[in-house]
C-alpha cells in the first residue's frame, strides 16, 4: 500500500513538472522575432517601384499581440487586416488571408485599393533602406512596395 502511495505522488510530481516546461517550436521563433524586429509599428504607403505617389492615405501596422503577428491598416476605402509569419534572419514574409471591411467608395478608389490588395497578397521579402520599409513582391517580380514610418 505505502508502495502505490509512494508511487502516486511520485507520479503527479513528475506529470506537475511537464507540465510547467514549456516546448519551443519553429513558430514561436517567427513570433519572438518579430517582437524585437524594426518591423513593428506603424507605417505610411509611399508608393511602387515605378515612383509613382499614391493618391491615397494608405496606412500598415505591424503588431505582435497575444504571441501572434498580425498586421492591420487602412486602404484607399476600407480597413484591412491579416495575419502573417517572418524569418528575420532571412528576411522574409508570407501574408496569411487578407480581410477588409466592405465601404463602398469611387471607382478610382476602389481600383486603386484591388490593385494594392492583389500586390500586398504577394509579398515574399523585405528590407530596411533610410528609414523606409520595402516589400519585395514575388508576383510581379521586380515590383517593390515602399513605405515610411510614421512618427
Amino acid at each position: 500500500m505505502k508502495i502505490l502511495f509512494f508511487s502516486l505522488i511520485i507520479g503527479t510530481f513528475l506529470v506537475a513538472a511537464c507540465a510547467e516546461k514549456i516546448i519551443e517550436s519553429a513558430d514561436s521563433v517567427l513570433v519572438r522575432s518579430l517582437a524585437t524586429s524594426n518591423l513593428l509599428g506603424q507605417w505610411k504607403f509611399k508608393g511602387y517601384s515605378d515612383g509613382k505617389v499614391p493618391p491615397y492615405d494608405v496606412t500598415l501596422e505591424f503588431k505582435n499581440e497575444e504571441r501572434k503577428n498580425t498586421l492591420n491598416g487602412r486602404s484607399s476605402v476600407n480597413f484591412y487586416f491579416a495575419d502573417f509569419e517572418i524569418n528575420d534572419a532571412k528576411k522574409t514574409m508570407k501574408i496569411g488571408v487578407l480581410g477588409s471591411t466592405k465601404i463602398a467608395g469611387t471607382i478610382e478608389a476602389n481600383q486603386f485599393e484591388a490593385i494594392y490588395y492583389e500586390r500586398f497578397r504577394n509579398i515574399a521579402r523585405y528590407e530596411f533602406k533610410n528609414d523606409n520599409l520595402l516589400l519585395h513582391l514575388e508576383n510581379p517580380t521586380n515590383e517593390t512596395m515602399y513605405f515610411e514610418r510614421k512618427r
